[in-house]
C-alpha cells in the first residue's frame, strides 16, 4: 500500500496554530469570570482540537483514501503501524512521566496506556490531560480503512449518522455498573467521543476526495491566487468563535440545557465547515495566510505541535503557569521551542526507527516464505 506523497507547508504551520489556541484556551480555564473580551474568546481556543480533527482526516484522506479503495483493506496492517509509529511513542513517554508526577490508581494507568482515558469520565483529564482528545483520534484512525474502503456507499451524511447512531449504543452502555462511569450521558457523548465528533474527521475525509479527484495530478497547476477559500473559512471561523463565546456568556461552567445544545451544534456541526474551507484555502490558494503559516518558522513549530500539545497542560498550564510563572506568552514560547527540540531528538527519530523495524520484518518474512 503505498501513501500519498503530498505535503502542504501551510497547513503544518496550521497545526501549530490550533496547538497554540488550546493553549490559550487552557491558561484562561485556570481564570473564571473574566470579563475581558479577549479572555472571552481565548475560552474558546479549544476550537484548534477541531482544527486537528479535520485535519487529522484531511491528511488521512490524501495519503490513503486511493490506496484503500483501489486495494481493499489488504495494507490495513501497515496503515496501522504507520499511525501507531506517529502517535504512540512520545505519548507513551510522556504519559509515564506525568502519572509517575501525579500517581493514579492501576486502572487509571491501564486506561491511559491504551489510549482510552476519553470513553470514562473521571479518566478523561488524567495523564497527560488532553488524552481524552487522543481517544477520539485513535478511534477514527481504526474505523478510517472501513470508512475510506465503503465511502461511495454511504457519504458523509451516512457515516456521519451511522456513528452518531452507534454512540447512542454507548451512551445505553454507560448505564451498566462499571469501575469509571463509561459515557455517561448524551452530552458526555457529542463533546468528548468519536461519535458525537465524527463529522469533524468524515469532513475532513471528504475534501481529501475532492483534492485527489481535481487536484493531486498536479498541485502546485492549480495554486491560485485568489484567497476565497482561506479567507471564507478563517472569517467563518473567527465568527464561530464569537459565537461560542456569546452562547457560552461569563461564566462558562453555569450554561443551561438549551445553551449547551446550541453550544454543540455550533462546535461540532457548524464550525468544522468552515475549517475545512480554511484547509483547502491553504492547500490550493497563494496567500498572505498560506505564506506565513508555510514559512520555514511556522513549518518548525508545526513539526513540535504535537508534543506541545502533549505537554502543554501538565508542563506548561498546570505547573508553570500555576504555581511558579504567570506568563502565558513567555511559557508558550518555552514549551514551543522545548518541543520543536523534542521533535528532532525524540518524536522523529523513533518514528523512523519503528518504521525501520517494521519494514525490516516484513523483508525477512518474504525471504522466509
Amino acid at each position: 500500500m503505498s501513501e500519498g506523497k503530498q505535503y502542504f507547508p501551510a497547513l503544518t504551520g496550521l497545526r501549530a496554530v490550533a496547538a497554540f489556541l488550546v493553549f490559550a484556551h487552557h491558561t484562561m480555564s485556570q481564570a473564571q469570570n473574566s470579563r475581558n473580551p479577549l479572555d472571552l474568546l481565548s475560552q474558546e481556543g479549544h476550537m484548534g482540537v477541531s482544527i486537528f480533527f479535520v485535519l487529522s482526516g484531511f491528511l488521512i484522506g490524501i495519503r490513503y483514501f486511493n490506496s484503500f479503495t483501489q486495494n481493499g483493506l489488504a495494507g490495513w496492517k501497515k496503515y496501522f503501524f504507520h499511525r501507531f509509529a506517529r502517535l504512540y511513542p512520545v505519548y507513551l513517554v510522556c504519559t509515564v512521566l506525568t502519572l509517575l508526577y501525579n500517581p493514579k490508581p492501576l486502572g487509571v494507568w491501564v486506561l491511559n496506556f491504551a489510549m482510552m482515558q476519553g470513553f470514562f469520565e473521571e479518566v478523561a483529564f488524567t495523564g497527560i490531560g488532553v488524552g481524552w482528545s487522543l481517544t477520539v483520534e485513535v478511534c477514527f484512525y481504526a474505523i478510517a480503512p472501513l470508512v475510506m474502503f465503503y465511502w461511495n456507499r454511504l457519504g458523509l451524511l451516512g457515516w456521519t449518522l451511522l456513528t452518531f447512531l452507534a454512540g447512542g449504543i454507548l451512551v445505553a452502555l454507560g448505564e451498566l455498573p462499571l469501575p469509571y462511569s463509561f459515557v455517561p450521558d448524551f452530552n458526555y457523548m457529542v463533546r468528548t467521543t468519536f461519535f458525537g465528533r465524527c463529522l469533524e474527521f468524515y469532513l475532513g475525509l471528504a475534501l481529501a476526495r475532492v483534492w485527489l479527484v481535481r487536484y493531486s495530478s498536479n498541485s502546485s497547476a492549480h495554486k491560485t491566487s485568489l484567497g476565497l477559500f482561506t479567507y471564507a473559512g478563517a472569517v467563518g471561523v473567527l465568527g464561530c468563535m464569537f459565537a461560542l463565546a456569546y452562547v457560552r456568556g461569563e461564566n462558562p461552567r453555569s450554561m443551561d440545557q438549551d445553551q449547551v445544545i446550541l453550544f454543540n451544534v455550533l462546535n461540532n456541526y457548524v464550525l468544522p465547515w468552515f475549517i475545512g474551507s480554511l484547509l483547502l484555502g491553504l492547500a490550493k490558494e497563494k496567500t498572505l495566510l498560506s505564506a506565513l503559516l508555510g514559512s520555514r518558522i511556522g513549518q518548525e513549530l508545526g513539526k513540535g505541535s504535537y508534543i506541545f500539545y502533549l505537554i502543554h497542560f501538565k508542563l506548561g498550564v498546570s505547573l508553570l503557569y500555576g504555581q511558579f510563572w504567570p506568563n502565558r506568552l513567555g511559557i508558550c514560547l518555552l514549551i514551543a521551542v522545548l518541543s520543536i527540540i523534542g521533535y528532532y531528538v525524540a518524536e522523529a527519530p523513533l518514528q523512523k526507527k519503528l518504521l525501520q523495524l517494521s519494514k525490516s520484518r516484513r523483508i525477512a518474512e518474504t525471504k522466509s516464505a
